[in-house]
């Protein structure tokens, strides 16, 4: 080749720059040709070897440009709600394209409404007239006790009363608002679209509870008590008298519906309204199997009335553990038997307080000695927290922490120091059925243990705070929880 013959230039879009790739890639485009026309288009040079200070420019320009569109459409949506759902229905936008919590919602509220025409159609009524009347298409958490369970914001309440639009008994645009509160405004709406006679206000829980088996039931209880007919007719999960049924109708608006089934039957069997909220910041609260067998429980509560109500927990976990939980037992080095409850026909028949209390105490100082399976368990993904009180110079500085325990060996020692059965907790940690934590103090009198906390990993809800010897927590620890659940996204249970 003659030395003067000029080699030909390199092609720059053959082999793509990995720089030039990755700047294209954080512009939102899709490749070289789509670059340059977009370069083109906004008064860039259509090279694309470039100083990084000018590809530095184009970024800046294009992030400007993106959060200009996000804001003009965050005003349109807005400014009209109405014609944004109104293009949802219709497919024109999707949850990508809107910046708004409540409208991304109604997207994903549509999407699950596929199953059904009518629900669909139905659902989008219900949106176009609430969202001009009303404060009702809201993406926040309703019902405490579901945390942040799917189906437990207003959007999702709405998309159930659409499932069940073939039981309406009035049609929505005839309904209005009478106040603000958005709890209230969702009341007013389910009684107009079913009810017929008046049910209770904390039966409005079951159309926050998604779109599952027990949702579609306790949903079917709202119709059934709207019509007028008795809940005892209502194919419950234990048997109701009448008594109990009236108790239950009369259950504080605070409670869910499976809660204010407990409540309806120890109110009737002649237990305290302290009884009854002692028993359901329990598992009892809202479980139902071996009813039979746990009347017998509750019976013996409310013939010990001076029982502590602090003691009710331990006394429960002492009884369901001998009489239901299978056992770890170690047979010889390193193997470990499962077998079945230690005391399978345990009864409450001859039992008092005293001698019940002193079984208690007993078996929480044989979960202390008695060698566990060791086991450990990743995070829950829940923040920790720390909280400085006071001040160095002062001599009054505490610095307030609650963390994870993230092991049985962990468990084992906090039952230990704080002389209760959290050690039971070890398997439903390992299998993430809930994350047990512990709030602790640092002052320059030492480090002391102060709470042990049960937080349940489907609902995010702090259920259960204990001291040491079971003892509830004191006003100051409960505002210690709220600012934690404020600041890691849980529900402080009301019972708490």
């Amino acid at each position: 080749m003659d030395r003067h013959e000029r080699k030909p230039k390199k092609d720059n879009t053959s082999e793509i720059d990995p720089d030039l790739e990755t700047h294209i890639r954080s512009l939102g485009l899709s490749g070289v040709e789509d670059y340059i026309s977009w370069c083109v288009q906004h008064g860039f040079s259509r090279r694309t070897d470039k100083h990084w200070r000018f590809r530095l420019k184009e970024l800046a320009y294009a992030h400007r440009a993106m959060a200009d569109a996000r804001l003009a459409q965050k005003k349109k949506e807005l400014r009209k709600p109405e014609k944004i759902i109104e293009r949802i229905f219709h497919g024109e936008l999707d949850e990508n394209d809107v910046t708004q919590p409540h409208l991304k919602a109604v997207c994903r509220a549509y999407k699950s409404a596929q199953e059904s025409r009518r629900t669909r159609c139905a659902l989008h009524d219900l949106l176009q007239h609430v969202s001009a009347c009303s404060d009702l298409v809201g993406s926040q958490r309703v019902i405490a006790q579901y945390g942040g369970q799917p189906g437990n914001t207003f959007v999702d309440g709405l998309l159930a009363l659409a499932r069940h639009s073939r039981n309406w008994v009035r049609p929505v645009s005839d309904w209005k608002p009478q106040t603000h509160n958005t709890r209230r405004q969702f009341s007013s709406l389910a009684r107009h679209l079913f009810a017929e006679w008046p049910v209770p206000s904390f039966m409005d829980s079951v159309w926050f509870l998604g779109n599952g088996r027990a949702a579609a039931q306790q949903q079917d209880w709202f119709l059934h008590i709207g019509r007028g007919q008795n809940i005892r007719t209502a194919g419950l999960p234990l048997p109701y008298t009448k008594r109990m049924a009236h108790f239950f109708m009369q259950a504080p608006d605070d409670l869910t519906v499976e809660a204010a089934l407990r409540w309806g039957q120890i109110r009737a069997l002649g237990g305290s309204e302290r009884l009854v909220r002692a028993i359901l910041g329990t598992w009892l609260g809202t479980s139902f199997a071996h009813n039979d067998f746990w009347v017998t429980v509750i019976q013996f509560f409310i013939a010990n009335p001076m029982l502590d109500l602090a003691q009710v927990g331990p006394i429960l976990d002492y009884i369901n553990h001998q009489r239901f939980e299978s056992q770890n037992v170690f047979v010889a080095p390193g193997i470990v038997e499962r077998r079945g409850p230690e005391q399978p026909n345990f009864t409450m028949k001859g039992r008092t307080p005293a001698s019940l209390l002193r079984q208690v105490e007993t078996w929480h100082r044989t979960l202390a000695r008695v060698q566990q399976p060791l086991a450990e368990w990743p995070p829950s993904g829940i923040p920790a927290f720390e909280f400085i009180e006071g001040a160095e110079k002062s001599g009054n500085l505490k610095i307030w922490t609650i963390t994870e325990l993230l092991s049985t060996k962990a468990l084992v020692a906090e039952g230990r120091k704080m002389k209760h059965c959290v050690a039971t907790y070890a398997h439903s940690c390992a299998i993430g059925a809930c994350s047990i934590w512990t709030m602790e103090v640092e002052s320059f009198e030492g480090r002391s243990k102060i709470l042990t906390i049960e937080v349940q990993t489907a609902t995010k809800l702090i259920c259960q705070a204990r001291g040491k010897c079971n003892m509830l927590p004191g006003d100051k620890h409960r505002n210690l929880l709220r600012r934690w659940a404020d600041q890691a996204a849980l529900q402080l249970a009301n019972y708490v």
